[in-house]
């Protein structure tokens, strides 16, 4: 359902846009008919034509829709429509802190021996590579409506070309010699080598030419009596005309394209206009042909055929020599024909050029993005949609990188190009300023100074929306002085500066000092945190270095090493299969009662103990799943790990028991038993705690599966 949608909602920006491409060909008709050949005139369809039928084209600026935001917007406008479905209780998730301890999650708790035969039932769970999106009933009504349209109009068409291939099986070959005298000197006069059938019978009373591949002229056995060898002529050079200029190709086109865009009665009236000018291109290219002497007589073969047929029923078929009952259109073929000049038909490097100029600012879209990729038929708004659709939501967050944190912000904030030396990005955490604000209105970048593995400084940098400078200064007094002794010593001092307010506060008691600089820019309250290692010159040194994110500085604030990286919406889990090194699978929901609640990223020790420092940097991904419904299990929760294999599973076989990272660096040793699920062989451990003998008793023995 949701592709039908999908499709519709390119069918729905094609055809406003070929709308507005139609209009523009139709006005420079109008506008410049006299100077427009009437081969030009049909040739700007074409133009039109692929507008309707090619779903992507390149942005430009010099393209016409950079002037109409509203058919450039429709795209935007019409995906507000289409909503994801969320089915993450925030409820659940609350009491998912960021600052609880991350090895809780880590490993499958509290298991009973129930799960081997939960887990055999592998399979019956859909598998998620990717969200899915959901569009609203009245949009998946109306795409129904013209899916449904569209095969309705297709198969119509089918049937027609059936039904004229039964008619044809009825038809005879023509034997009159002049006839075919006739068209063989037609195709001489055409330069046509292959032979073209002609046949004959009395279900239509106008010729025809039909047949793609192996085209066939039908030509009524009533006119075959009454009209001239001339008028014949006149007959097989319109047909043949049809040919050379491969109109029976852009028949079929333009019914596909009705059958496509029947919901727009526009194009309707665009096609017919279309078939009428390729009558009067026909026309020119027959009199190119035969010169300006035949123009008067091949106009009354026209009239002629006129006088025949108004007084019978009219049949519509695909490329009748008289195509229309319109007497507008009559007048309009008579009138030139009349004015017919030898050479008009022939393209022109002028023609060529306004042509090529033409198709350049329409075949084009705005440099504004409306599409998505080539290979998704999906609008660039419901790729941003899903993108930003939340999976595991927290009302605080914490990133590894500063281009996605400055995107979920709910401010503009800015961040010192200039780091101290030896310093750098380490992560960033946004958080409501209240804990009854839902907005993420503040956040706090770190930043440290390592030597191989070990610390050797660091500060912070937190961004406030709002707020004055005597308000920040009261809140860290009452930081501070919680719990602390009496000597503790808080100084302000006001800054002097052109561009902005601000206050250095030192807090110490003599022997230790740290240093907190606050000042407003913007409306956006920064303070800067750091210890005695760094200067007052550096801190007012990164104050002044301060600006909006740009690609240079977010390049420098990202941390490929941090140690468990959140993932919270699509996006993030977008970005999973680069860092883990493999697209991984799974379930939102599990065994049918367990809800995935928790997913990060993080490194080979929490899946097993690693051989050396590249083993150590192996990054896992680890989804954790809660319980949705009161069903008597013991089991409450359970992790699911996925890890690129290197020997972990080899040396699990070999061994008999698997390496658990402890909490001190050392190794937790614990057993392993072969067993198979769903005909798969899986090693499962026995009960143990994640630290062994250094955990607690009360801790709760877990169960692991590999």
């Amino acid at each position: 359902m949701n592709m039908i949608c999908n499709i519709f909602l390119w069918f729905l920006y094609s055809t406003f846009a070929a709308s507005v491409v139609a209009l523009l060909v139709m006005a420079i008709q109008k506008l410049f008919h006299r100077f427009l050949s009437a081969r030009i005139q049909h040739a700007l369809w074409l133009i039109v034509c692929i507008r309707l039928l090619i779903p992507v084209f390149p942005n430009s600026d010099i393209s016409i829709f950079n002037m109409l935001p509203l058919v450039t917007d429709l795209k935007s406008a019409v995906s507000i429509i289409p909503f994801t479905q969320n089915h993450t209780s925030r409820e659940l998730l609350q009491s998912n802190q960021e600052n609880d301890e991350i090895h809780k999650d880590f490993n499958m708790g509290s298991l009973d021996h129930n799960i081997e035969q939960n887990l055999s039932a592998k399979g019956t769970e859909d598998q998620v590579t990717a969200p899915l999106v959901t569009y609203s009933t009245g949009l998946k009504i109306v795409s129904t409506v013209w899916f449904l349209g569209m095969v309705a109009i297709l198969i119509y068409f089918i049937f027609c070309m059936f039904k004229m291939r039964r008619r044809f099986s009825s038809l005879r070959v023509v034997a009159d010699s002049s006839i075919l005298k006739s068209m063989d000197d037609c195709r001489v006069k055409f330069d046509i080598k292959r032979p073209i059938s002609v046949y004959t019978g009395n279900y239509a009373i106008s010729p025809y030419i039909s047949g793609l591949m192996r085209p066939w002229i039908y030509f009524p056995e009533a006119i075959g009596k009454e009209l001239s060898a001339t008028q014949i002529f006149h007959v097989f050079s319109h047909e043949l005309a049809h040919f050379k200029r491969r109109d029976i190709a852009w028949n079929m086109i333009g019914s596909f394209i009705l059958a496509i865009h029947w919901m727009n009665p526009f194009i309707w009236m665009c096609i017919r206009k279309m078939k009428a000018d390729r009558e009067l291109a026909c026309d020119a290219y027959v009199l190119e042909i035969l010169g300006e002497a035949e123009a008067v007589a091949y106009g009354m073969t026209i009239i002629e055929f006129l006088k025949r047929l108004s007084a019978k029923r009219y049949q519509p078929s695909s490329l009748y020599f008289y195509e229309s009952s319109n007497h507008n259109q009559l007048a309009r073929r008579l009138r030139m024909i009349k004015s017919f000049k030898k050479g008009s038909y022939k393209l022109t490097v002028i023609a060529v050029l306004c042509m090529a100029i033409i198709a350049t600012v329409t075949l084009t879209n705005s440099r504004k993005p409306m599409m998505a990729s080539s290979t998704e038929i999906l609008p660039a708004v419901t790729e941003t949609a899903v993108k930003d659709r939340i999976l595991f939501d927290s009302s605080f967050r914490s990133y590894n990188n500063l281009e996605k944190a400055a995107k979920v912000a709910d401010f503009k904030f800015k961040v010192p190009d200039f780091l101290p030396e030896g310093y750098k990005f380490e992560s960033v955490s946004l958080k409501p300023k209240e804990a009854v604000d839902n907005k993420l209105s503040k956040v706090m970048v770190y930043f440290q100074e390592l030597r191989g593995n070990i610390n050797y400084g660091n500060f912070e940098l937190d961004a406030v929306y709002g707020g004055t400078l005597e308000a920040a200064y009261a809140d860290i007094e009452q930081y501070e002085k919680r719990g602390t002794d009496s000597e503790l010593v808080i100084k302000k001092e006001p800054l002097n500066n052109q561009l902005w307010d601000a206050l250095k506060v030192t807090v110490g008691t003599g022997k230790k000092e740290k240093v907190i600089y606050v000042w407003l820019d913007n409306d956006i309250q920064y303070q800067i945190k750091g210890n005695g290692n760094l200067s007052n010159q550096e801190f007012l040194t990164m104050i002044s270095s301060m600006k909006y994110p740009d690609d240079r500085i977010k390049d420098r604030y990202e941390n490929p090493n941090m140690l468990n990286v959140r993932i919270y919406d699509v996006d993030d889990l977008q970005r999973v299969p680069d860092s883990i090194g493999f697209t991984p699978r799974f379930p939102l929901q599990a065994l049918g009662r367990f809800q995935a609640v928790t997913a990060y990223v993080s490194q080979k020790m929490d899946f097993s103990y690693p051989v050396d420092d590249v083993d150590r940097r192996i990054r896992l991904l680890s989804i954790g799943y809660q319980k949705m419904d009161n069903s008597h299990t013991n089991i409450k929760s359970f992790d699911f790990m996925q890890i690129k294999n290197g020997n972990t599973y080899q040396d699990i076989k070999e061994n008999g028991y698997v390496n658990f990272y402890r909490i001190d660096g050392q190794k937790n040793k614990v057993k392993a038993s072969p067993m198979e699920i769903g005909g798969t062989e899986v090693f499962k451990t026995e009960k143990y705690k994640i630290d062994g003998p250094l955990s607690d008793a009360n801790e709760a023995d877990l169960v692991s599966y590999f």
